[in-house]
């Protein structure tokens, strides 16, 4: 056999595949609960020690909980695998901070323009929401970068794909773990706040040209900024 043949995949992988397909083919939703080690192991005739290692490697792709006592339960995806990979990226230097930001611009500006599109009046009350308590909480930096993250999260929903949730919400998330200039955050707060009022108010109306020229500007603020939020990147 040439080395250059691909290796066949371990057992516990063949059988974390054949869960997961049952998982999709039957439309189990989060919080359904998995069959127990017992059952699978019957099920798929092998070792329970390979069913327990094909859970661990379901757990690492984020489709199920395992919970002592419990066995497998379906999670539900929240994009927490990329916010990590996301981390690794910058911690290896394999990117940069300004580039993830270049990223968050391009994407969210169009996440803007259909929100205002296809908003909701839920949604759009909840984004008023999270302006005033910020507004109310000026000097609290947990409270402004919980609601300034919310913001996001919530415009993100009201454009109707939830693929751009799974995408913009991971990005966001590693952004904020990268701020740690408090006071340059702070400081930004009043523009922050008027910029998030320019988006919203254009989602309101239904300007979708308006919400995305309001959230360009409102990134490229932030862009321009960049240094009074991080530590100063090195080579």
């Amino acid at each position: 056999m040439s080395n250059s043949q691909a290796r066949p995949p371990r057992l516990s992988t063949v059988v974390a595949d054949q869960i997961q397909k049952e998982l999709f083919d039957d439309h189990l939703q989060p919080g359904d609960r998995l069959p127990t080690e017992a059952e699978l192991s019957e099920r798929y005739q092998v070792s329970r020690s390979v069913v327990r290692e094909a859970g661990r490697i379901l757990d690492q792709r984020g489709l199920v909980d395992i919970r002592p006592g419990r066995g497998m339960i379906v999670a539900p995806p929240d994009g927490s695998r990329i916010v990590e990979q996301y981390e690794i990226i910058l911690g290896m230097n394999r990117a940069s901070f300004a580039q993830l930001m270049e990223t968050r611009l391009v994407i969210e500006v169009e996440i803007a323009r259909l929100a205002a599109a296809r908003r909701s009046g839920e949604l759009v009350e909840a984004m008023r929401a999270t302006i005033e308590r910020a507004a109310a909480h000026p000097d609290d930096y947990t409270v402004c970068m919980d609601e300034d993250v919310r913001f996001h999260e919530l415009m993100s929903q009201a454009s109707g794909n939830p693929f751009f949730a799974f995408f913009i919400d991971p990005v966001n998330t590693c952004l904020r773990n990268s701020y740690t200039e408090v006071r340059g955050y702070l400081a930004a707060q009043p523009a922050t706040l008027a910029e998030h009022r320019e988006i919203l108010d254009a989602i309101e109306r239904g300007d979708a040209d308006g919400a995305r020229a309001a959230a360009r500007n409102h990134l490229t603020r932030v862009v321009e900024q960049q240094a009074t939020l991080v530590p100063k990147e090195t080579d």
